[in-house]
């Protein structure tokens, strides 16, 4: 499965005219064709002969792995959509007990909002009686903000491996858009990954009821009962964190945060601080660099710095983390 997933990562970005070095020792192959806009790929729990395809446009595709072709129907086709440049549908994430509850989750932008730019969607979404086809009247709005500009919408969604996490559901934001977390619908001073107040710039947590198709913030979100912090804060201090994962075996949380134009970088969120509250600095650290937007503006206390970072002339955006 692992080796599928990457070798189609690998394609998808072939397929997207992007140029990609390749180690030797790891081969890539195409595995399937005929996508738009693939950007996500997973597959539910236990689930071993499908892959699920997330294209930006609001479609799902099921590719078939034993006999390596794409179900003809989308599992789910969204619509209405904000879809252009940095939005659309960005995340999906299997309910643990989707074996037996049918329960997914989306995160995707529609039309709209304070600023004009779009509203973020968590939404839970239920398969139909056809495995392969899911209900779209099923839909179930978990969490909405707006989105002050068009680009850093974050988009990744992911539901924790680590013990005493159960049902917790992980949520990436970006900070806003624009460029260095400043200007309309950025919070002054110090912007909006730096500020409680708000939940863009962040890594969100929230406790998912998959039956009642409600959240609950979890009362040991760091958080919770500080005066005019948004309770489902887990950590702050993030750009665009637009592909994270968890490592299934340690726990850890890699954060892949894409860079405004000097450093991009990977952060960690360790299991062995189980109350979150991490700041990984931006806007005013960018990698383990100063910003160099705000040269005299000291760190945030504490902050945290990337496990790795690399320069611009090095790679451009970083895509996964």
């Amino acid at each position: 499965m692992r080796t599928t997933i990457c070798s189609f990562i690998l394609a998808a970005i072939s397929l997207a005219g992007l140029r990609a070095q390749i180690v030797a020792g790891i081969d890539a192959f195409r595995v399937a064709s005929g996508l738009t806009q693939p950007l996500f790929v997973t597959a539910p729990p236990g689930d071993s002969e499908r892959l699920f395809i997330v294209q930006q446009n609001g479609r799902i595709r099921i590719l078939n792995l034993a006999t390596g072709t794409l179900n003809s129907t989308p599992f789910l086709a969204l619509t209405g959509l904000a879809a252009g440049g940095e939005q659309g549908l960005l995340g999906m994430a299997f309910d643990p007990s989707y074996a037996t509850n049918g329960k997914f989750y989306l995160n995707f932008t529609v039309p709209g909002g304070a600023f004009g730019n779009g509203v973020t969607h968590i939404s839970q979404f239920t398969v139909s009686a056809n495995p392969n086809i899911a209900d779209p009247t099923s839909e179930r709005i978990l969490l909405t903000f707006d989105q002050p500009q068009a680009n850093h919408n974050g988009g990744w969604i992911g539901f924790s491996p680590r013990a005493g996490d159960a049902n917790n559901l992980y949520i990436a934001t970006g900070d806003g858009g624009g460029a260095n977390d400043q200007g309309t619908g950025h919070i002054e001073p110090g912007g909006n990954a730096q500020s409680l107040t708000t939940l863009l710039g962040k890594m969100l947590r929230i406790h998912i009821n998959s039956a009642a198709g409600t959240h609950t913030i979890p009362p040991n979100n760091p958080f919770v009962g500080v005066t005019g912090a948004r309770g489902e804060i887990w950590a702050f201090g993030l750009r665009n964190p637009f592909r994270n994962s968890f490592d299934r075996q340690t726990g850890r949380m890699f954060i892949g945060d894409v860079g405004q134009s000097t450093r991009e970088e990977i952060d960690v969120q360790q299991p062995t601080n189980p109350g979150g509250g991490e700041n990984y600095g931006w806007r005013v650290r960018e990698g383990s660099i100063q910003n160099p937007a705000f040269p005299g503006t000291p760190p945030p206390p504490g902050a945290v710095d990337p496990i790795f970072d690399y320069p611009r002339t090095v790679g451009r955006t970083v895509i996964g983390g």
